[in-house]
């Protein structure tokens, strides 16, 4: 006789024991300390340092574009799947709140312009032209570790968050990567981009938010190990990337 349906998700199933969260985010944090895509990545501090070609440089700036383009219509995902959406006013919430300002501020509604459009500003200035840009195709490398985070973006909050505001937002972030270019493309390419001098407070913000709303959400096991895995394979096709990024200075 074939067991229940019921028996069989219970034996298949990993164990789903919780870690102390701040356990569970320091093991996160090694593993990205072990795959940092920022610290391998060697095209952000030659474009720093004046030695990365103009070739690289306009390259770098259409792979930031595409990251951009399809990274930020994927807010919106995180607004409606928030864990607080049903607060009284919804300002008593915190990850609603803290999303709704984030989409607000990429799509160019609050203090900044519209972020993608600051990305093709980037591209502009570097001489780049809209149908150089549009016909542009990104590294597969690109293409795979934004379709990582699209795959989490619709799985559940949790693993949003924690593709989205841990490993990408955070990371990003703590690597100080837009300052390098902002301050190396000023310096040595005489250009000034918007939206790296933006980034280069912004993602700070967000990244030390993010680690705020991680804590109050991945107290189960069953959640630890989903936002673990969207993690990991997050910083892993970044890592990728980075790799992939490396070969241009060949």
């Amino acid at each position: 006789m074939r067991a229940p349906f019921k028996d069989v998700i219970k034996r298949d199933r990993p164990r789903d024991d919780a870690l102390p969260v701040d356990e569970f985010l320091a093991g996160l944090d090694r593993f990205i300390d072990a795959h940092n895509p920022y610290r391998q990545n060697k095209v952000i501090p030659a474009i720093g340092n004046g030695t990365a070609s103009f070739d690289v440089v306009r390259r770098y700036a259409k792979e930031l574009y595409y990251l951009g383009l399809w990274m930020t219509p994927e807010f919106p995902i995180l607004i409606a799947n928030a864990p607080d959406t049903d607060a009284f006013t919804l300002e008593d919430s915190e990850h609603y709140a803290h999303w709704a300002q984030n989409f607000a501020d990429e799509a160019g509604y609050l203090r900044d312009p519209n972020h993608v459009v600051m990305k093709v500003d980037y591209t502009r200035a570097l001489g780049i032209s809209d149908d150089e840009l549009r016909a542009y195709v990104p590294m597969p490398e690109t293409i795979g570790s934004i379709y990582t985070l699209l795959y989490y973006a619709r799985r559940s909050y949790e693993e949003a968050l924690g593709a989205l505001g841990y490993a990408r937002e955070r990371v990003a972030g703590m690597s100080g990567y837009a300052k390098t270019l902002y301050e190396g493309l000023a310096r040595h390419y005489d250009v000034r981009v918007r939206d790296l001098e933006v980034h280069a407070y912004a993602e700070q913000e967000h990244g030390d938010k993010a680690l705020e709303l991680m804590q109050r959400v991945c107290l189960s096991g069953y959640v630890q190990r989903r936002v673990r895995q969207a993690v990991e394979h997050t910083i892993l096709t970044n890592e990728w990337r980075a790799l992939a990024l490396n070969r241009w200075l060949e």
